[in-house]
């Protein structure tokens, strides 16, 4: 699910479960282990995130929102969330089409974020009666609170050239340049770079454990006392807009 593509000092992890490559705690879990593989080996100067197919990632499962998965999903999601910023060298996430929910939780832990000019990114969880636990923490600290509020509270898909104004990506890059990416990495010190991003990740990972677990506490006992939000599931499954209860 997770593949594994070495480019001399850059290792590429592509997420591959088509269609969409939905984020299930199954591949979240095999993420984290491919960069537990990875973390001693100090020859690795880059990691790049990418997926496989039509798009980057359709989010997390949905199927696995349901009350009784739901802790586990979202252990996963924290889990691989913060193995990001922990991991000794930069990661970088490059993204090309869909890269919604749980997906777009997962690269604001990257280092920085490259998209193709066909990428979408979103947090459309409010349409199905969710908050996105994730995103909550970590979309302020990188677009202010305005444009995460924004993002969260509409559930509108952001296109690239937002998602660039916003600071939710740091370049624009068509998917037949991402060589580029490569170029960049292999021509630095690798020690250097992993130094650096060490000192870099200090900022991010202080503190960040917690508040993401204060979050699915909140997740998980509050907003399962709501109707809506079985409702929410049930027309994802049926294909059909919701019919909110309000309640």
């Amino acid at each position: 699910m997770i593949d594994v593509v070495r480019r001399e000092r850059v290792v590429h992890l592509v997420i591959n479960a088509p269609p969409v490559n939905v984020l299930d705690a199954a591949i979240l879990g095999e993420l984290v282990e491919r960069l537990g593989e990875l973390e001693a080996d100090e020859t690795v100067a880059a990691v790049v995130l990418s997926g496989e197919g039509r798009c980057f990632s359709a989010g997390a499962s949905v199927v696995e929102h349901k009350q009784e998965q739901a802790d586990g999903m979202l252990r996963a999601l924290n889990d691989a969330c913060l193995a990001l910023p922990a991991f000794p060298a930069p990661v970088i996430a490059a993204v090309h089409g869909a890269c919604l929910g749980g997906a777009m939780e997962l690269i604001s832990f990257c280092d920085f974020v490259i998209g193709a000019p066909d990428a979408v990114l979103g947090q459309p969880e409010i349409k199905l009666g969710f908050f996105p636990p994730v995103a909550v923490h970590q979309l302020p600290r990188l677009t202010g609170l305005q444009n995460a509020a924004y993002a969260i509270l509409s559930g509108d898909n952001i296109d690239a050239e937002r998602a660039l104004a916003m600071g939710l990506v740091q370049k624009i890059l068509p998917r037949d340049e991402w060589s580029e990416i490569d170029d960049l990495f292999n021509g630095l010190s690798a020690p250097v770079l992993r130094i650096t991003k060490q000192a870099l990740a200090k900022s991010l990972t202080e503190g960040c454990a917690e508040r993401l677990d204060a979050f699915k506490a909140l997740f998980l006992s509050e907003l399962y006392r709501l109707e809506d939000v079985a409702e929410g599931i049930k027309s994802f499954e049926e294909r059909r807009p919701p019919e909110w209860k309000h309640r």
